[in-house]
């Protein structure tokens, strides 16, 4: 509790003394001299969160209903605040503050033919059997509907995706850069979606975006996000 009260004390003082017009969260429309290491002192979110509204902006999908899993505070707030669907449903395997479902994507249970967005932010990489997960979801999806996703490229620039279920999970963070990534993602992972039911895929690479204006966002230069759209 008292580490709360110092980190949201914290954020206030940030909040103030960083302010200016170098640098817009999107997500939360905090304006600033800077990011705090990479983090908004007003949401801390990261420029891998931060790149969603800019997908939403490009991509310009249907937002009327959204299906969002595993959503942190930054992203919810955006969503619900800014977006403001009229259906927003959150899902998570567990009990967290922000899903109102808990459910295992991996499974089927969650509605069908129903949404027009879903949101999947570098979750896959957690899933041993994303496929599973990625057919699953294709099916939530209404006949105009639209699934946006983004993973991490590990190693940067990989163009392959690498998994081997034979690696000890001890070895994870030294091969797939993270202690709970089942794969390292490379920029073919977006191949996996065009058989589960969805077509017609948009990319979206930061490297790709102007230096001002990813400085401005505060965005990575290292991301990629796609948009595919249901049969």
């Amino acid at each position: 509790m008292k580490n709360r009260i110092t980190q949201f004390l914290w954020s206030k003082i940030n909040t103030i003394y960083y302010r200016g017009d170098n640098v817009i969260c999107l997500l939360c429309g905090w304006k600033g001299l800077e990011f705090i290491n990479g983090r908004c002192p007003n949401c801390f979110s990261l420029p891998r969160q931060r790149l969603i509204p800019t997908c939403i902006n490009s991509f310009k999908p249907k937002t009327n209903s959204i299906l969002h899993i595993a959503p942190n505070h930054s992203e919810y707030l955006y969503i619900n605040s800014t977006l403001k669907p009229n259906v927003y449903d959150r899902v998570d395997i567990v009990k967290t503050k922000y899903a109102n479902i808990i459910h295992d994507i991996t499974k089927v249970g969650i509605k069908e033919n129903y949404y027009d967005l879903i949101i999947v932010w570098h979750v896959f990489e957690h899933i041993i059997n994303d496929r599973a997960a990625i057919q699953n979801l294709s099916k939530c999806l209404n006949h105009h509907g639209s699934l946006l996703v983004s993973v991490p490229i590990f190693p940067k620039g990989s163009t392959t995706t690498f998994e081997d279920k034979n690696i000890p999970r001890s070895s994870y963070e030294k091969v797939h850069g993270h202690p709970d990534h089942y794969r390292s993602c490379g920029l073919d992972y977006w191949q996996r979606f065009l058989n589960s039911g969805l077509t017609s895929v948009e990319s979206l690479k930061t490297s790709d975006i102007e230096k001002g204006k990813r400085l401005f966002y505060g965005l990575s230069e290292n991301h990629i996000a796609w948009l595919f759209n249901r049969k």
